[in-house]
């Protein structure tokens, strides 16, 4: 396997491969394994306590996994990202809208 990235939930783990395709393995209590389909084009991964996410080639992110506090629910519209984050109970979104950049959070609003 041609792993180009790899990226660590709480207890769960997600490399991406050089076709643009994630693997996932470890504990899938909450389907943080589960990787959507199409499992494509892809091309940055980040992991959170119980959830994943992802960006596509496209600038829109793929969110799955436990979602209690919001955070797999991605912003509308979901274009223009260019990197993502997970955190514990959180993800991020760092979107291109000016040349000094912008970024959208989304999940747990007392952890913000």
């Amino acid at each position: 396997m041609d792993f180009v990235a790899v990226a660590a939930g709480h207890y769960h783990s997600l490399g991406l491969k050089a076709d643009g395709s994630i693997v996932a393995w470890g504990r899938n209590n909450y389907g943080q394994c589960a990787v959507p389909a199409p499992n494509m084009n892809f091309v940055a991964i980040a992991g959170g306590a119980e959830h994943s996410l992802a960006l596509k080639a496209d600038g829109s992110i793929v969110a799955w996994g436990r979602n209690n506090l919001g955070q797999c629910d991605v912003p509308t519209p979901n274009t223009g990202f260019a990197a993502v984050a997970g955190g514990g109970y959180h993800s991020l979104g760092l979107k291109r809208l000016h040349p000094r950049g912008d970024m959208n959070c989304d999940g747990a609003p007392d952890l913000r």
